[in-house]
């Protein structure tokens, strides 16, 4: 009976290939070979065919693998890479990585690191390097930051001319309206209007006002979107555009690019969601920023909002 040389099941029963795990196949091959140290290349290698593809496999054999898994096994590869090679400016190898070592690896940015748990636990489980303990950290209900830390990061993201437009507005879309990533990154060129003379967006209904001078950034930000002057890209309408042909940016690169900044995105969010319900009554804030009327009542009443004997409807009769 013939042998498939691909899988190694007989000829004619191979399962039909995922087009995201080609991909991602054809990703790997022109990322790993320029890994210039040669042992860390045999362990990227391995870590690859043994944890990240046997795992998209798995995902795979329960149905097509979505753009998302590729993403976040792209950056369990990079992560690993990048931890490998900060052991080598520590004067180390995998072999004999310490708690310090690690300990200082997530001290550069938890969130934006954390997908390296899966390189250190297949490490450790396969005896690449000794037993340490990986951080933790919750992200469940984050705290948020003060009210001054978000009015400061907010002129950051005003007036810092050495971060990409695109990760400013990002920046502003989330302090100023509470926007999580998943939203951010589905806004398209259409929901950014102007009536009037004054620039709205559209987050809900009605649009919300942008203020000045992040109204002036956000009009020059439609002229000079990335990733549109490609072959793959010239029609899209995303706000972000991904590197992907008609696709936006992942909310997990937007995550990563946020954080490298130290723009905290979770509890920025929470802040500013939390000031608008003292601002203003829980279900017009709803409306206009595109959440649930229950999330933003619990909101006021944590915040301690006044607005709680507020009647929505039409006040004009």
């Amino acid at each position: 009976m013939p042998i498939c040389a691909i899988c190694s099941c007989r000829a004619g029963s191979c399962p039909p290939a995922d087009r995201q795990l080609l991909f991602f196949q054809r990703w790997l091959a022109e990322k790993l070979p320029a890994v210039g140290d040669a042992e860390h290349r045999r362990l990227l290698e391995l870590f690859a065919a043994w944890h990240v593809q046997r795992r998209l496999r798995t995902l795979g054999s329960r149905g097509p693998l979505t753009g998302n898994q590729i993403q976040q096994a792209r950056e369990e590869i990079r992560l690993a890479t990048a931890f490998l090679s900060h052991l080598v400016q520590r004067g180390r190898t995998l072999a004999d990585c310490t708690q310090a070592d690690v300990d200082a690896w997530y001290a550069g940015g938890y969130t934006a690191r954390r997908l390296t748990h899966a390189f250190l636990r297949w490490a450790m489980r396969s005896k690449h390097m000794p037993k340490v303990a990986i951080p933790h950290r919750s992200t469940s209900n984050p705290a948020p930051i003060a009210q001054h830390q978000r009015l400061a990061l907010l002129r950051q993201a005003m007036n810092r001319d050495d971060v990409p437009l695109q990760d400013r507005i990002a920046a502003a879309l989330v302090l100023l309206y509470a926007q999580p990533l998943t939203r951010i990154t589905r806004l398209n060129t259409d929901d950014i209007h102007q009536k009037d003379g004054a620039v709205l967006v559209r987050l809900g209904d009605p649009p919300s006002p942008v203020p000045a001078p992040f109204a002036g950034m956000l009009l020059d930000y439609l002229g000079q979107r990335p990733n549109i002057m490609t072959a793959t890209n010239p029609d899209a309408r995303w706000l972000f555009p991904g590197r992907r042909a008609g696709q936006p940016m992942t909310p997990e690169t937007l995550e990563l690019r946020l954080h490298r900044l130290g723009f905290p995105t979770q509890r920025g969010r929470t802040t500013a969601i939390r000031q608008r319900v003292l601002q203003a009554p829980a279900p017009v804030v709803a409306r206009m920023l595109g959440y649930d009327d229950d999330t933003t009542a619990r909101l006021a009443e944590e915040a301690g909002g006044t607005w709680r004997h507020y009647a929505p409807g039409d006040h004009s009769r």
